[in-house]
């Protein structure tokens, strides 16, 4: 059965320092490498004969992926993870493209979950309702772009 939409939504974030970049560290940058970046890229692969033309695939990012966008940072597992995550799309919509499958990535903002300690701006309905929305207006034109789920878009 063709698939007409993927949404890779995943998400590990530890906190890391500079000063603390020790082997337990070490794995859990692994860890955050594996599940945010390499795993959608995989499944990605494995599911890619079974996108229809016209598809949508969804990578939930993290403005933390952002190089342009870091003012603050620390979190180096979670910022690389979620760059590399970017990158991905990136290329992701160039081979796609020829195929009619339009990529993008998108950043829910900062969403009141466990993760963020129930912190945020947004809760996680609002947040589904705007990443639903910016889903709905994807257009070949636009695949591999790098958007906030306000709909702005967010420097590389």
């Amino acid at each position: 059965m063709p698939l007409d939409l993927v949404i890779h939504n995943a998400g590990v974030l530890t906190e890391e320092s500079l000063g603390s970049l020790d082997a337990d560290a070490a794995a859990r940058i692994r860890l955050q490498f594996e599940v945010n970046a390499l795993a959608p890229l995989r499944l990605t692969g494995l599911l890619a004969p079974q996108l229809a033309r016209g598809a949508r695939l969804v990578l939930i990012t993290s403005r933390m992926g952002s190089i342009a966008d870091n003012t603050s940072g620390g979190y180096y597992g979670y910022r690389m993870s979620k760059a590399a995550l970017n990158a991905a799309g990136r290329s992701l919509a160039h081979d796609l493209a020829p195929r009619g499958v339009m990529v993008a990535m998108l950043h829910p903002g900062f969403v009141q979950t466990p993760m963020t300690g129930g912190r945020g701006d947004v809760d996680a309905a609002t947040a589904a309702r705007n990443l639903l929305a910016r889903i709905d207006e994807m257009t070949p034109a636009r695949t591999g772009s790098f958007l906030h789920a306000n709909g702005s878009s967010l420097p590389w």
